[in-house]
């Protein structure tokens, strides 16, 4: 409804404090729950870890189910095993690989430090006030550094390595167990689930659930068949530049791809600091020209094919997200970035905005705000807009 003309306008006090309180309330709610995250962050991770394993990869036993005919269970353990054969296999590849990689790398620093004293040398001669940046460069001599592997801290911290690695391959297995369990009989769990909530926001719920599973199933499996794809590419391109260990390259690039924006520059780090161990920069440049090929056919290509819609999120809320989740979760919380924003998203959009019965704010809403401070609307500025549309008179300076 049109305001009266000379009616000044109306301030909404009881709305403005409703949206205040609950801005307020979601702030300091989110505070607790990251206080209490980092307190069972370990839990934490391992549960998000098997909730998006298991919603990613229903839609295959489903498949499985429908196509083949297969029992569900049956499905299941063929989709885990396949799941622990890549992981066995990945394992049985790159570790010897990476064995070799570090012995490369041993043989070869030396070098690299001396050629870089050798130009930072040349650089304090001419220009004095560079000279505190060569003290923490290593010399080519590393006799300390291999005698120190035998104190008793050094030896400490690689048995703490060891039983980490240890501990990261049963906790592998453990994660599949109990994804395997849940694959094969989700009907309790569901059901469980559903009757706490109230028959009156059940289809909410529901609805919530069907397009969570929907959206991470798909991103799952395109994120697999994108690694994959990237993955052979790197190495293929690495291999025709002149890189030897290509295979490990490409494979430890097919790994960090589901990190997004940061995860081809990680991937790209190793053949980099190979190159450079060998002292030669053209070598390095190369590795980086080819990530970049890869990249623009990633983008261009085989990102809109694969993957198309399946991902609606604002390249800044993934960013974002990678350093909030990083921060909470460590380096799974960066794997999961994805899968979390979109939990979220679909929480926001089906729950929240559901609840309140929030209608869809306009296009030309949109625009006003995006348009704000640019003389948008016919010019002039924002109170003359807001005058004219209110038919109000400009107040006097």
């Amino acid at each position: 409804m049109s305001k009266p003309p000379g009616m000044p306008p109306t301030f909404d006090l009881k709305g403005f404090q409703r949206v205040l309180f609950n801005t307020v309330f979601l702030v300091f709610g989110l505070l607790f729950l990251a206080r209490v995250a980092s307190a069972v962050v370990e839990p934490l991770v391992f549960i998000l870890l098997a909730g998006v394993l298991t919603m990613g990869l229903n839609p295959l036993v489903a498949l499985l189910e429908n196509r083949l005919h297969l029992p569900r269970r049956m499905g299941a353990v063929v989709v885990v095993l396949g799941i622990l054969v890549a992981f066995l296999g990945f394992i049985a590849i790159v570790l010897p690989l990476f064995v070799a990689q570090g012995q490369h790398f041993s043989q070869n620093m030396p070098r690299l430090f001396d050629g870089v004293n050798a130009h930072l040398s040349a650089l304090v001669e001419r220009y004095p006030a560079l000279a505190p940046l060569q003290k923490g460069i290593p010399t080519g001599d590393l006799s300390k550094l291999v005698g120190g592997l035998l104190n008793g801290s050094t030896l400490t911290g690689l048995f703490s390595v060891a039983s980490s690695a240890v501990g990261l391959v049963a906790s592998t297995f453990l994660l599949l167990i109990v994804v395997l369990f849940l694959l094969m009989s989700p009907e309790p769990i569901v059901r469980g689930l559903m009757s706490g909530i109230p028959p009156q926001t059940r289809p909410i719920v529901q609805r919530t659930l069907v397009r969570i599973g929907a959206q991470l199933g798909k991103w799952l499996l395109a994120t697999l068949l994108l690694s994959v794809i990237k993955g052979t590419l790197m190495g293929i391109g690495l291999r025709l530049v002149g890189f030897e260990n290509a295979l490990l390259f490409g494979l430890v690039n097919g790994l960090t791809n589901p990190i997004p924006f940061l995860g081809p520059w990680l991937g790209i780090t190793l053949p980099v600091f190979s190159a450079l161990s060998d002292g030669s920069w053209q070598m390095a440049l190369l590795a980086i020209g080819v990530l970049l090929i890869v990249e623009q056919l990633d983008n261009s290509v085989f990102g809109p094919l694969v993957m198309g819609r399946t991902v609606e999120l604002h390249p800044a809320s993934m960013l974002l997200g990678v350093l909030v989740f990083g921060a909470v979760l460590g380096l799974a919380g960066v794997f999961l970035t994805v899968p979390l924003a979109l939990i979220i998203k679909a929480l926001y959009e089906e729950v929240y905005l559901a609840v309140l019965h929030r209608p869809e704010v306009s296009d030309e809403t949109v625009a006003q705000v995006v348009a704000a401070g640019q003389g948008a609307e016919g010019g002039g500025t924002p109170n003359e807009q807001t005058a004219a549309k209110d038919d109000l008179p400009l107040p006097k300076p």
